[in-house]
């Protein structure tokens, strides 16, 4: 009646639910956002709600599994491996990221992996399920973490005539946590910031804002020789019990 263009697509999202219930006040069983933000931060609330539920059904939630989530996934998984990767760099390199040698199936495996995985990511956010996008970048997570276990970079370092081999070891996992800052940056802007700062790109390739998570996945971006310093905790570990 307008004569305004009608939509193409209309998306309702479902209820939030405790215990299998919906939050009501007369069941006193609601839990506020400010809640979860004041323990968790905003960063690991958005995650978590990206990542634990499928949008547009039924979500149900719990103080158990936020925190289930916080620390199995965001302080030993993704915050560690950041912490991790910086320290070595910082260790074996005096900060600086060194080249890479030649590629093996090891190195290979994971570049494909992360092109596969943003890939799938990006398409999943123009479907309208985050959840998917989320659980493809945590393949690269989990990847990483797996890769490092797998190559033991600080049992070849050990060995200087495997110098190479331990720069290319370090060069693969920084370029990853690269992909990794872009990637996740919509969902948790806060973190990603400090660990692009960390990683030493601002000027080589931009504010993080304006990274294309399309052009990712691309290898190779960080400079060589770029300094990367080791920032405060991503994500520190909660004592939960004192704070609720």
């Amino acid at each position: 009646a307008a004569g305004l263009p009608v939509p193409h697509r209309v998306f309702a999202h479902g209820w939030l639910l405790v215990g299998g219930e919906k939050m009501s006040k007369s069941k006193a069983n609601g839990i506020h956002p400010t809640q979860l933000v004041d323990v968790f931060g905003s960063d690991a609330y958005r995650y978590y709600f990206a990542r634990a539920l499928t949008f547009g059904q039924d979500g149900s939630i719990s103080w158990e599994d936020i925190a289930a989530r916080y620390h199995a996934e965001l302080a030993n998984g993704f915050g560690n491996l950041a912490s991790r990767v910086a320290a070595m760099v910082g260790k074996y390199f005096d900060g600086a990221l060194p080249a890479s040698g030649p590629h093996t199936d090891a190195e290979t495996a994971i570049v494909d992996l992360v092109a596969t995985a943003v890939s799938e990511a990006d398409q999943a956010m123009g479907d309208l399920a985050p959840q998917e996008a989320m659980a493809s970048i945590w393949r690269i997570v989990d990847a990483l973490n797996g890769y490092i276990t797998e190559q033991e970079p600080w049992a070849v370092a050990k060995d200087e005539s495997q110098r190479e081999r331990l720069g290319t070891i370090l060069n693969t996992v920084a370029e990853g946590i690269r992909v990794l800052a872009v990637t996740l940056h919509p969902v948790m802007p806060k973190s990603t910031a400090v660990l692009w700062e960390s990683l030493g790109v601002t000027d080589s390739l931009g504010e993080i804002g304006d990274q294309r998570i399309d052009q990712a996945a691309a290898w190779g971006q960080i400079p060589v020789g770029t300094q990367i310093t080791k920032s405060a905790s991503l994500f520190p570990r909660l004592e939960l019990d004192a704070q609720q």
